[in-house]
């Protein structure tokens, strides 16, 4: 595999599959993936919850402009404590609520059922959605109660009941892998759940598994990826685009490649499966192109 690293500008250009630690942003992990890193340019592709940890995609050098071509599908396992109503939807906020629990598992299975598919779901008023130029988190820390709160198209791929722990306790606890489209808020899935089953719920832990072609077995905590800067093994936690990029891809050769450093357009005769591209050189990813009428043209290039 070949990463692209400029040594004068310190500035690496890949992806970086991180396990982001409990208690940290999303910009908390991208803040210190630029301190080990000594860059400028980086980003994630997706918030976490603070609460959760798993698979963080971070984007690094030109890679940054690779993020809206991702695949954005997610996969978690979340646990869902019954019997308990919190108004940010975990237990890291205020208890308004502490109800018996009747345990009935078929039940709960029928409920998750009904998470199946494209589904309307209001997220929790602690949250990052925009709502009249402010975020709706700024609204719940000034008691401002928020009665439309803007609703959004969902789809659950997957969702299933894989174990319950605490059982003989006050508040149980579901085990639940969630596969979803992006922008699927979990802790909305919990409290809805709760509001089914007439006595509550919330979420008390969440693990991302999957983001895109990004798995949790492959992830790399930070103290790993700063010990692999240090000694220099670049390659053990940077991934080269074109492996995980979901684009066609189009090599091309030196003449091709002076072109594309010049965003010019160029015609070729063949045929794609899809109108947008990857256009490589040597394995590297030289830029991402637009194919149409046998012409392809560079919207994005890293060269």
């Amino acid at each position: 595999m070949n990463v692209i690293k400029d040594n004068k500008k310190q500035d690496f250009f890949g992806i970086i599959n991180v396990n982001k630690p409990k208690g940290f942003t999303s910009h908390d992990v991208v803040a210190k993936l630029r301190k080990i890193l000594n860059i400028k340019q980086i980003g994630h592709t997706g918030t976490l919850d603070p609460m959760a940890t798993g698979v963080l995609p971070i984007c690094t050098g030109k890679a940054t402009k690779i993020i809206q071509y991702l695949e954005s599908s997610k996969a978690y396992r979340a646990f869902i404590k019954l019997g308990i109503k919190t108004d940010t939807y975990d237990m890291e906020g205020k208890i308004l609520e502490k109800n018996t629990v009747n345990l009935d598992i078929a039940e709960i299975k029928n409920f998750l059922e009904d998470f199946k598919g494209e589904i309307i779901q209001t997220p929790p008023i602690y949250s990052a959605v925009h709502y009249k130029g402010k975020r709706l988190y700024e609204y719940a820390r000034k008691n401002i109660e928020i009665k439309d709160i803007p609703t959004r198209k969902v789809t659950i791929n997957c969702i299933e009941l894989i174990d319950i722990s605490d059982k003989d306790t006050e508040n149980p606890v579901l085990v639940v892998d969630i596969d979803c489209s992006e922008g699927t808020y979990i802790r909305s899935i919990a409290y809805d759940l709760g509001e089914k089953l007439c006595y509550g719920a919330c979420l008390c832990d969440l693990i991302r598994i999957k983001a895109g072609k990004f798995t949790l077995d492959k992830t790399h905590t930070l103290e790993e990826i700063e010990s692999f800067y240090q000694s220099g093994d670049f390659d053990k936690f940077l991934l080269n685009p074109i492996e995980i990029l979901p684009l066609e891809i189009f090599e091309v050769d030196e003449i091709l490649l002076e072109k594309i450093k010049k965003g010019q357009s160029f015609s070729i005769k063949r045929e794609f499966n899809s109108n947008l591209l990857q256009l490589v050189y040597k394995n590297k990813l030289a830029a991402i192109a637009r194919f149409e009428d046998n012409i392809i043209k560079p919207v994005n290039v890293f060269v």
